[in-house]
């Protein structure tokens, strides 16, 4: 945890960096970026809290003029100053009433009065800790400014922000005149944080603890990972819900954590997502969404009342039911030759099931058991419960034959299944059925003793309609001898099985390549082997279905893909998950991404030398996309604003100003085109003709 304050509070004590406006100083080494950041409530301009020279309280930075003009104009306007509050009620309404009851718990101050006194005396972001983190407070100190009227501007405007310092002396003010810090950003990107995962859940009757890991950031990055916020669908609701807006991540070696526990209602399923958040607030792509129970398995309910008897057909056992609960996953059934201990898992039955017959034996052995319930997820109480021993010991006379023409088939939801003795028998008790999912499986027991006559049963237990169930029919007679399994028939119900729908589609752009992921649906549902994924290009008019495409040719393997997409366009996604059938869930909710534009600039370098008809001027084209044209502007030394001289093709990587006069020093900048705007001009270069 001290290791990330450390990281947080250098991040956003960042130092201001002042340029000059014609022509700045050389520099020397990488220089930080200008602390200047897009936000969901608008645009956050960051100064340090520090004084430039800490030995003479009269250098200290007092706080900033802010400027702002659209990306490529110099027509920059004053839209607000950074000055820290100058009474205790400007602070509190600034920061907040909480603001300063918190910083009285932190620093044990016993009054509103010491509160303002404290903040009077320590200027620094870094005195009060994680309270730094909080903007508001950053803004009430005078190391912050909100440009609130930005929040509502379209995805991906660009605003061009310069900032000029403001000293506490008139000598250091009018020394930076002229200087001042600038930098262009861009409204409405996904801020590029790493993406989360669920490391650990766990729920109890009433406490749920949930945690999150993530790849730490390099400790230079400035919107490095701070908080999290939670979102979470409890039993009955629809959707999701934020649950907590701040999670503040500590970090461990190259890692970072969320740790997230809340009190919820006992016996019940929640899913919770988290989406990260830079300091500024801006959200990083969510984690995959994990779901627990809360309940505690060492308060559930135990198997008890276990017997276990000998039969012709092998060790029956029998117990009692377990009391109706939506979190029950099964019943295992654990055997040993010991009673000490050496169990090994039998079988695991349904959990409503209230009898087993264990066939694997061998003659006159003694055997323990012991059975245990389970839960979903995977989780188990900490002990067997219910126990009991038998042995089987196999009577001594003539076994009777297997039953004969055995056929089954789908009966409406059912399988009916039906079959002939072998031959007459007047020693004939009863028929039992046998089921499992192959020869080899271990087959249970699902039909009562069919006494006398009765060569026909209808299985109202087989529930899955995607498997095929082997039956097999075994038959007893009074001295409890059973005969062999009769040949096995395998019969599928005729059951519709709905498909499990996916959760969480998440959907970033990344350059022009366009990321997705969702929740894996084979976790909830085994009969999931594949996705399909639909796209359609993003129109407010369209609604349901409308326009959506089948991405792929082939169903997508994995709960994720990348797309490409381009620059400046906007789309929709869905996905649906298939089983081997070819059978589709309903569609995930809809997720929309944008590819952001790409971006105009004006050449890199241009340069200007005295020709026999006039100033020559030459430049190369812009790396990153050929522009529509480019825009070449002069102004002479003692104007302040320069003229359009020039619209130029995009073709054209030179030009000679013949009207520029001999003796007269003119400068000169450039500008690149694009369809409907115009790009930040270059550096301003200079020459005499």
């Amino acid at each position: 945890m001290k290791k990330l304050f450390l990281l947080l509070i250098t991040a956003l004590a960042l130092p201001v960096v002042a340029q000059a406006q014609a022509q700045p100083a050389p520099r020397k080494g990488p220089q930080p970026e200008p602390p200047i950041y897009p936000a969901p409530e608008g645009v956050w301009v960051v100064i340090s809290g520090s004084a430039l020279n800490p030995d003479k309280p009269s250098g200290r930075l007092v706080g900033a003029r802010v400027f702002r003009a659209d990306a490529g104009s110099n027509s920059y306007k004053e839209i607000g100053q950074i000055r820290e509050a100058a009474t205790l009620a400007d602070f509190r309404t600034i920061a907040g009433p909480q603001a300063i009851d918190a910083l009285k718990a932190t620093q044990r101050l016993t009054s509103d009065e010491a509160a303002w006194a404290f903040i009077q005396a320590h200027p620094n972001v870094r005195d009060y800790g994680l309270q730094a983190l909080d903007m508001p407070f950053r803004q009430a100190l005078g190391t912050a400014f909100l440009d609130a009227s930005a929040k509502d501007a379209k995805p991906g405007t660009r605003y061009a922000y310069r900032v000029q310092p403001i000293y506490a002396t008139a000598e250091l003010n009018k020394a930076a005149e002229g200087k001042f810090f600038e930098k262009t950003v861009e409204m409405g990107r996904l801020s590029p944080l790493p993406r989360p995962r669920a490391s650990y859940v766990r729920g109890l009757d009433s406490v749920m603890t949930v945690r999150w890991v993530a790849r730490a950031q390099p400790a230079s990055d400035p919107l490095t990972t701070v908080y999290g916020r939670v979102w979470r669908q409890g039993p009955g609701e629809r959707g999701f819900s934020l649950a907590a807006d701040r999670v503040l991540a500590s970090r461990e070696r190259d890692s970072l954590y969320f740790n997230f526990d809340e009190r919820v209602r006992p016996e019940s399923l929640y899913r919770y997502y988290l989406q990260p958040l830079d300091f500024v607030g801006n959200p990083g792509p969510a984690s995959d969404t994990t779901y627990a129970l809360s309940v505690d398995p060492r308060r559930t309910a135990l198997v008890s009342g276990v017997s276990a008897r000998d039969t012709a057909a092998g060790i029956a056992l029998a117990w009692p039911t377990l009391p109706a609960k939506g979190y029950w996953a099964g019943i295992e059934i654990q055997r040993s030759r010991d009673a000490r201990g050496s169990y090994v898992r039998l079988d695991t039955v349904p959990a409503t099931a209230t009898g087993y017959l264990d066939t694997r034996l061998l003659p006159n052995v003694a055997y323990h058991y012991r059975l245990r319930a389970l839960l979903l997820g995977g989780r188990t109480p900490d002990v067997a419960s219910g126990t009991a021993m038998a042995a089987h010991r196999p009577t001594n006379g003539r076994s009777p034959l297997a039953p004969v023409a055995l056929s089954g088939e789908p009966e409406g939801r059912h399988v009916r299944l039906r079959w002939q003795p072998a031959a007459p028998d007047l020693n004939h008790d009863a028929y039992f059925v046998y089921r499992g999912t192959s020869r080899q499986d271990s087959l249970v027991v699902v039909s009562p003793a069919l006494h006398g006559n009765t060569t026909t049963f209808l299985d109202t237990t087989a529930a899955n309609g995607r498997r095929q169930y082997t039956y097999v029919v075994q038959a007893v007679n009074k001295n409890n001898q059973a005969s062999p399994f009769s040949e096995p028939v395998a019969v599928q119900p005729q059951r519709a099985m709905t498909v499990v729908a996916p959760l969480g589609l998440q959907a970033y752009a990344d350059g022009t390549a366009l990321r997705l992921s969702w929740d894996d649906a084979a976790r909830r549902d085994a009969a999931v082997v594949a996705y399909h994924l639909y796209r359609r290009p993003a129109a407010p008019e369209t609604a349901g279905k409308a326009g959506f495409k089948l991405l792929t040719g082939n169903a997508v393997r994995g709960a994720s893909y990348e797309d490409e997409g381009q620059p400046g366009e906007a789309y929709q996604y869905a996905v649906a998950a298939v089983d081997a059938l070819d059978n589709e869930s309903a569609w995930s909710p809809v997720a929309t991404v944008r590819v952001p534009a790409a971006p105009l600039l004006p050449p890199s370098r241009m340069n200007a030398r005295p020709v026999p008809a006039g100033l020559e001027l030459s430049w190369t084209h812009p790396a990153v996309a050929v522009p529509k044209g480019y825009a070449l502007y002069r102004r002479a030394r003692q104007e302040a604003k320069p003229l359009r001289l020039a619209t130029l093709t995009p073709a054209q990587t030179r030009y000679v100003d013949q009207t520029a006069k001999p003796g007269t020093l003119y400068i000169y900048s450039l500008s690149a085109l694009g369809a409907a705007q115009e790009s930040a001009r270059t550096s301003e270069i200079s020459a005499r003709r």
